[in-house]
């Protein structure tokens, strides 16, 4: 085992072929997925389902859509981030039982008892919700491209903003209730992270088992305390306002990367540890690789406490110290330096003479 036992709320259930067993005892049940999973695995689909191909996870949407699957007997939410949430909202709107296969670990939606909505494009995670089961089906998840599994660990790397920032507020206001055990676990966590980061590049099976196995840690520990502040902080309240200023979806596990490399920055907070494991994870945090100009980019810094503030976010370093133009030019310059990116935004090494 690689980390100790915490709780029971979110069973794990490893192996192959997993998903003709698990629906063969199903019947009546609502498949929530994307139009490409469920083209991909929809033959290994038993008996009577109706399926659900998720737009968007704005709550106008869904609250409009589930009222047409008010009969089924359960939820199978199969694909990524935004599929296994929408099925949680739905089987949690639906007062249905969930069984959660996710496709792909770029994210850690799966693993967590909320759910992570969009609000008039703003991130809003809300219910409480645990899975029957999780399904990891080695050969689903190595289907995925490498890159998207291996952006998950972003996820996870956010604990070393998180928990510094668990550990401010609970010194602050005391809204999260704080636990030294668990703030010292997630270094345990970042360190387990940084033995096994050749195994989760390699997306092999001991890479998946340690990402699931971490996630699911994570998320024990968080269903416990109630709440995720030790895994979500001031590196998801910018990867919050990076989605509202740029009005465009990310690949979560690489965002937040992207966030917890300033963050930790920020913070002076094992900044060059982050540096060093997101290097060493090959998670491309660049402007390029993410989409975004450098303007999107000092906007999203410069406007984070002001978001921060409206949309009522916890307490976290953005509260604590303001983020001057000075501090930003200061940072936007060492980012361009230490991921080679030139003023065009592309890296160094892709551009041609």
């Amino acid at each position: 085992m690689i980390f100790p036992h915490v709780g029971d709320q979110f069973r794990l259930v490893y192996g192959r072929n997993l998903l003709p067993g698990l629906t063969a005892d199903l019947s009546n049940y609502l498949v929530v997925t994307d139009g490409f999973v469920f083209e991909k695995y929809k033959e290994q689909l038993k008996n009577d389902y109706k399926v659900y191909i998720v737009k968007d996870v704005e709550i106008s949407t869904l609250e409009q859509d589930v009222e047409k699957y008010r009969g089924v007997d359960t939820v199978v939410a199969m694909g990524g981030g935004m599929a296994i949430d929408a099925g949680k909202w739905m089987a949690e709107h639906l007062g249905r039982k969930i069984h959660s296969v996710p496709t792909v670990l770029s994210v850690n939606a799966a693993f967590c008892y909320k759910s992570a909505m969009r609000v008039h494009n703003v991130v809003t995670y809300m219910g409480r919700i645990f899975p029957e089961a999780i399904y990891i089906d080695f050969d689903i998840i190595k289907g995925a491209p490498k890159y998207l599994n291996i952006s998950g660990a972003g996820d996870l790397l956010a604990c070393l903003t998180a928990s510094y920032d668990w550990k401010l507020n609970s010194m602050v206001t005391k809204s999260h209730k704080f636990s030294q055990e668990i703030c010292d676990g997630a270094q345990y966590l970042l360190g387990m992270l940084a033995e096994n980061i050749d195994n989760i590049r390699e997306v092999n099976d001991d890479g998946i088992y340690f990402m699931c196995e971490a996630f699911r840690w994570v998320a024990e520990y968080s269903a416990r305390m109630n709440h995720t502040m030790w895994e979500s902080a001031s590196e998801h309240a910018f990867f919050d306002n990076m989605e509202f200023v740029c009005k465009k979806p990310f690949l979560h596990g690489q965002i937040i990367g992207m966030t917890v490399y300033f963050m930790s920055l920020f913070q002076d907070n094992q900044h060059e540890r982050a540096l060093m494991m997101l290097k060493r994870l090959g998670i491309d945090v660049t402007l390029e690789g993410l989409g975004i100009t450098e303007d999107q980019l000092r906007t999203g810094l410069l406007t984070l406490a002001d978001f921060t503030e409206r949309e009522g976010l916890r307490y976290t370093i953005i509260n604590a110290k303001p983020i001057t133009e000075e501090w930003v030019d200061m940072a936007v310059a060492k980012y361009k330096k230490d991921f080679s990116i030139v003023s065009d935004g592309q890296s160094a090494d892709k551009c041609t003479a």
